[in-house]
């Protein structure tokens, strides 16, 4: 994947009561250090399924600075310095934030060019130093390069009015609240599902409905999840869940329309861009377990195959499980 970093600069964060530091130089981009960090954060933020996606509100400060520096009305350190001291405003308004380098890049990929925003809270191999050469403050630090998770990040298009923006977050407990502060008061934004947590609702939905409908019987839930692997593999990733039931539920007209309305009131879609690696991940298999702990995992294909898995069903409503040609390994 072709990623080429054009700017990049780093501003150090502070409410523990020492004064943020805003740099007013960019950093090295022809650093190897500072390459490798940058791409191998951004590469994570492009074509990953646990982002979310989100547009801003036209009306938002950001949205507004952005638009200026997409235009050439502003350069790219006055446009991270716009972000960096929102963010300060933030962090000093909601304590609990912890201190954090804010490090803004524009990057450019055959998808498009973008601007990338990654919070890194301080660990114990981070280092700083500022310097002041020719009246210009500098910030730098010690990245680490193989650890240091980021869990604050965006990537905004740069292409187009819309700017969409990719991002991954988590919770945090803001006067005693789970609050998503990065995409709801920093970018003010809001946000869609990403592919995986979409995927993840879907077996959930699904589970609960084979449980009421069916008793639990593992070949129904076999066939919606083959079924999901089938439309996944022939559209390349992108999923009609109404095609989905028609092969799951074939002959089964009223269980059919009932599966989908469970999917349309739990504010799933009619169709989705899941992925085919998405869509493997939380299909592919399928896991029986017994109240006495014994547990059967098996591709949920294998379970509609009547040489491979046969499931009898008693009157006590204990299940006998039968595998069938089974070739060891």
């Amino acid at each position: 994947m072709s990623l080429k970093i054009k700017n990049a600069i780093l501003h150090i964060l502070r409410n523990d009561g020492r004064p943020s530091v805003f740099s007013e130089v960019e950093l090295d981009i022809d650093s190897e250090i500072c390459e490798a960090f940058i791409q191998k954060h951004v590469k994570k933020l492009i074509n990953n399924p646990a982002v979310r996606t989100a547009h801003f509100n036209p009306e938002v400060e950001l949205y507004g600075h952005l638009g200026a520096y997409q235009a050439g009305n502003k350069y790219f350190k006055e446009t991270t310095l716009a972000f960096a001291q929102k963010m300060d405003t933030l962090m000093n308004r909601f304590t609990q934030i912890p201190p954090c380098d804010m490090l803004i890049a524009r990057v450019s990929h055959k998808s498009g060019e973008y601007i990338a925003v990654l919070l890194l809270n301080y660990q114990e191999v981070y280092a700083h130093k500022t310097k002041d050469s020719d009246n210009q403050l500098t910030t730098c630090n010690a990245l680490p390069f193989s650890s240091g998770k980021v869990e604050y990040a965006a990537l905004i298009g740069l292409e187009g009015a819309q700017m969409p923006i990719s991002l991954i977050e988590k919770p945090a407990t803001i006067d005693g609240n789970s609050v998503l502060y990065f995409s709801e008061h920093f970018l003010e934004c809001e946000t869609s599902p990403s592919k995986k947590e979409q995927a993840v609702l879907i077996n959930e939905i699904t589970t609960e409905f084979v449980d009421e409908y069916f008793a639990r019987d593992p070949v129904v839930s076999a066939k919606i999840k083959t079924a999901m692997l089938v439309e996944a593999d022939a559209e390349e990733g992108f999923i009609s869940m109404d095609n989905v039931a028609a092969q799951a539920f074939e002959g089964q007209e009223a269980h059919k329309s009932q599966y989908i309305s469970t999917l349309r009131d739990a504010g799933v879609q009619a169709d989705l861009p899941l992925g085919q690696r998405v869509v493997k991940q939380q299909f592919s298999t399928h896991r029986i377990k017994g109240e006495n702990g014994v547990e059967i995992r098996f591709p949920a294909e294998l379970a509609v195959e009547d040489d491979s898995i046969e499931f009898t069903t008693h009157s006590d409503g204990t299940v006998s499980v039968l595998i069938k040609n089974l070739r060891m390994v």
